[in-house]
Order: structure tokens, then C-alpha cells, then sequence
């Protein structure tokens, strides 16, 4: 539903805050670097390897 208005304000945004990421949980694209994303991605399956916090945007699928 709010995809067509993502699409108009990607060329003009840095980025986007978990705060204001609407959407469905699983979308991880945007939120984060590569670099970051990587690292957290690492912590996540060092900490919660069985993925018990998985609700929002889940890093397992990353």
C-alpha cells in the first residue's frame, strides 16, 4: 500500500529509521548498510541463534 510512495522519496532519502519503517516485517532492505547489516547479522546469530526475538524486522532473513 505504501510502496508507490517509497518509490516516489527513495532518490531523496539517506535512509530510514526502524521507527518510520512501515511494511511488512521481513523487510530488512534500506533499513541497514551492508556493513551493518552484516555485523548485526553475526550478533544475531551468536545471541539468539534459535531466532525467539523475531518479531519486526527479523535480521534471520539477511
Amino acid at each position: 500500500m505504501l510502496d508507490p510512495a517509497f518509490a516516489v522519496l527513495t532518490p531523496v532519502t539517506i535512509g530510514r529509521a526502524l521507527n518510520f519503517a512501515f511494511g511488512a516485517g521481513d523487510r530488512t532492505d534500506g533499513l541497514y548498510d551492508a556493513g551493518m547489516l552484516k555485523r548485526l547479522a553475526g550478533l544475531k546469530a551468536s545471541y539468539d541463534p534459535a531466532n525467539l526475538f523475531r518479531r519486526n524486522y527479523s535480521l534471520s532473513a539477511c
